[in-house]
């Protein structure tokens, strides 16, 4: 039996399809849905609302869009809202602490998490698929992070601009 390594060019290609996975394991709605809840938390709060028009705008969100993507936070206790000419939506005592994962089960559920990388369906530790191993650690190391970043410390890092919400 030969060893084989990877070419330069082969790596790169292989790392390449590995990362494009990655990034777009997550849907638009739950980038969304982050971007949308960090925005109220910090701007939603002392009794302030913000508007669905202000964050379509702000965040550059479609607005019938976004107005879904809201009603599922409130629904599921994430933000509040209030109807009418001066309503809006703003922070509950509970939207600081709530955890990117609880966000991603309302959006996306967790079943990308328990999928093949290569889409077969009878991957798994047993009979794994060619990158499943290797997309084993990036998808647990990926839940890891959500399962502990908060909204809190991502309206920190955004009031600090450590990192920007458009």
């Amino acid at each position: 039996m030969t060893s084989v390594t990877l070419g330069a060019n082969l790596r790169h290609h292989y790392l390449f399809w590995v990362d494009y996975y990655l990034c777009s394991m997550f849907s638009k709605t739950f980038g969304h849905a982050i971007r949308a809840t960090t925005f109220t938390a910090m701007h939603g709060i002392n009794g302030a609302k913000v508007s669905l028009s202000d964050l379509s705008k702000q965040l550059e969100i479609p607005h019938h869009f976004l107005g879904k993507i809201m009603q599922d936070l409130v629904r599921n206790g994430i933000l509040d809202s209030t109807k009418g000419p001066h309503g809006g939506f703003f922070a509950n005592s509970s939207t600081m602490n709530t955890k990117l994962i609880d966000i991603l089960k309302i959006t996306d559920g967790v079943l990308l998490f328990e999928q093949c990388a290569l889409g077969m369906k009878h991957c798994n530790a047993k009979r794994p698929c060619l990158l499943h191993h290797d997309f084993a650690l990036c998808r647990d190391g990926m839940l890891k992070i959500l399962a502990v970043k908060t909204i809190q410390e991502l309206s920190n890092q955004t009031e600090d601009s450590q990192i920007f919400l458009i």
